[in-house]
């Protein structure tokens, strides 16, 4: 079977998918958010973790992580200055976690562009199912099921010409069941 472009790609996707992959950019806003949490004052924390009480809380757009790893994160009792807030109690040490998983979300980010670049390489060498099952026997499981080899006897194939010919097929031909009268 010839493998299409849209065969290609659902193939590197799956191979992809059983690559593990950590989350480190929830563990990321995670840190950061109990981190703004703990420092929030007692009746402030405890308006913060009342679902009926919680929509009155000022909350701040923060970005956080370096490189692919940056995203925005809702902190609350923070504004725009972030680690600086002097209310963030030991905002360093929430800091330096983030940049560390930071650090991890994009050297695991390389990796996984490298595999994936690999793999897509070696999909897109190939032109058909089979030489690239034989190329990469191991990812032969992420790989289309081979077509079904048409059978020209199915039955609902079967005496299509003789339905048309009685039809009047082709044009111009009286039909079969008028030509009996």
């Amino acid at each position: 079977m010839r493998l299409t472009n849209t065969m290609r790609d659902a193939f590197v996707r799956a191979v992809m998918q059983d690559v593990p992959c950590i989350d480190y950019k929830e563990q990321m806003r995670k840190v950061a958010t109990d981190g703004a949490i703990a420092a929030l004052p007692p009746e402030v924390r405890n308006a913060w973790e009342n679902p009926a009480t919680k929509d009155y809380i000022k909350v701040s757009y923060f970005t956080v992580g370096h490189g692919e790893a940056s995203m925005n994160i809702t902190l609350p009792g923070t504004d725009s200055s972030g680690w600086r807030h002097p209310k963030l109690a030991s905002a360093a040490d929430i800091k330096k976690k983030i940049d560390d998983l930071s650090t991890k979300h994009n050297a695991q980010h390389e990796v996984r562009k490298d595999l994936e670049a690999k793999i897509k390489g070696a999909a897109y060498a190939v032109t058909t199912r089979k030489a690239l099952a034989e190329a990469l026997p191991e990812f032969e499981r992420y790989l289309p099921a081979d077509e079904a080899v048409a059978t020209r006897n199915l039955p609902a194939l079967a005496n299509i010409v003789a339905d048309f010919t009685k039809a009047g097929w082709p044009k111009g031909k009286a039909p079969a069941a008028k030509a009996k009268k």
